[in-house]
């Protein structure tokens, strides 16, 4: 692998940690999360169609072959979004990282079934020693474990589930519909489908319980959807590239964003990791040393 694809890589899994560290942001400012959340889809969603506005409206009326696809993997965005803030609350936080994290398997599997990615045993061994690593820096203490091992399973497997296709579908999105030419107007119809499904929900809750919008939720919202909208042109940047397949791709995004997860927690939040979670950074170091080769 180049160092300028591992280069592009890492910039989009630094953008990918960084959605988490806003969404923490979120709760310590008290953003509603719905709010920022549409906020944050409609946000990139106009940033990706002005970006290249004049190509945009070009292609626009010859975008019905991908703009059904765009439009579905938009709601399955923000679904996967509400799974992990419903697993979160009943299955607890570890459970949660650990989920998301680990349906990268979806992904390496469809990329073996479906674009021919090549499987061999240097390969394989890092994949299981991302995958290691992946739940053991994801793992809560002991203490926090015995408590998490009698929560519900169900939402972390629709959370793990849901979070697989969501890469899957990037990459199905990539390799069928996307050119150089479409990018950003795919983009825009992916984050606006989430950004008005959002909307509905906001509007349902208004409705239901009075809670109004926020400015604070607005500009929350506006700048997780600049880091969203960076981190997804940068991912397809890199599975783009024909010198690598999307199983390496996925495998060591994976990690390197547990990797700064890890190190933005710890210089912003104090959040100092246990000898478990240690074990885990350090195998995730070995399995990028191993994937790249």
């Amino acid at each position: 692998m180049s160092a300028e694809l591992l280069i592009i890589i890492a910039i989009a899994s630094l953008l990918s940690a960084l959605l988490y560290i806003i969404l923490k942001f979120f709760e310590r400012f008290q953003v509603t999360n719905i709010h920022g959340l549409t906020a944050n889809y409609l946000t990139a969603s106009l940033f990706s169609f002005f970006y290249t506005f004049k190509t945009n409206l070009q292609l626009l009326p010859h975008s019905s072959s991908y703009a059904g696809f765009a439009l579905g993997i938009g709601l399955l965005f923000i679904c996967v979004f509400y799974t992990a803030a419903i697993t979160a609350q009943k299955s607890g936080i570890a459970l949660t990282s650990i989920a998301g994290k680990m349906s990268m398997v979806i992904p390496i599997l469809f990329g073996y079934f479906l674009y021919n990615d090549q499987l061999t045993m240097a390969r394989i061994a890092g994949i299981l020693l991302a995958l290691t690593a992946v739940y053991l820096s994801s793992s809560p203490s002991n203490n926090d474990s015995a408590n998490s091992s009698k929560k519900n399973w169900l939402f972390p497997l629709l959370l793990f589930i849901g979070s697989g296709l969501v890469d899957t579908s990037i990459k199905a999105g990539q390799h069928y519909f996307m050119t150089e030419e479409n990018q950003y107007l795919y983009f825009a119809f992916l984050f606006g489908s989430a950004g008005v499904f959002g909307i509905i929900l906001t509007a349902t809750m208004y409705i239901r319980s009075r809670i109004k919008i926020k400015l604070k939720s607005i500009i929350a919202g506006f700048i997780l959807g600049i880091a969203n909208f960076y981190s997804l042109v940068f991912l397809v940047k890199a599975l783009s590239d024909d010198r690598a397949e999307s199983m390496l791709i996925f495998s060591i995004s994976n990690v390197l964003v547990v990797l700064f997860s890890a190190i933005l927690g710890l210089l912003i939040f104090k959040e100092k990791p246990h000898k478990k979670n240690l074990i885990g950074l350090l195998l995730a170091v070995g399995a990028i040393i191993i994937l790249t080769l």
